[in-house]
């Protein structure tokens, strides 16, 4: 596995329309790539996983600097996962985050996957979307209302 898939942090090389695509196949949203193009410019770290030339993987943190990080947008193009591929991926990113608490926000169902990180559910968090974005997210069970 580790001649044919190579980490990086590279991000005048990414192919965002690419990106876009894996995200948009992994049920990430429907994002358009010059935004996604900015979120990870923004971002505190972020890793990618080519296979050649093709990206087909993602992960990407913001962070405070001191304290705090939050994972965010770990993506692997289907037919590469179970390779070892978020493994990669989630390693590399955490390699880059020397802080005492981090964050993630997952998709249902990989729990198990970071669990292998050492990341434990949380019980005391909470999120404020608007428009679109909540609907979606009560919807798909990510948001419940206050009891």
């Amino acid at each position: 596995m580790q001649s044919e898939y190579e980490l990086s942090d590279e991000l005048s090389t990414i192919d965002w329309w690419a990106l876009a695509n894996i995200m948009a196949a992994a049920n990430l949203f429907d994002r358009k790539a010059f935004d996604i193009a900015r979120a990870f410019h923004g971002s505190y770290a972020s890793v990618f996983v080519h296979k050649g030339d093709e990206i087909i993987a993602a992960a990407r943190a913001t962070s405070d600097g001191v304290y705090y990080a939050t994972v965010f947008d770990v993506v692997v193009a289907g037919e590469h996962q179970g390779r070892g591929v978020g493994r990669m991926l989630v390693e590399g990113l955490l390699a880059k985050l020397p802080f005492e608490r981090i964050f993630l926000t997952s998709v249902f169902g990989k729990e198990d996957f970071y669990a292998k990180f050492g990341f434990l559910r949380q019980t005391n968090a909470m999120g404020l979307y608007e428009g679109s974005a909540l609907t979606s997210a009560v919807q798909r069970g990510i948001l419940q209302a206050n009891a």
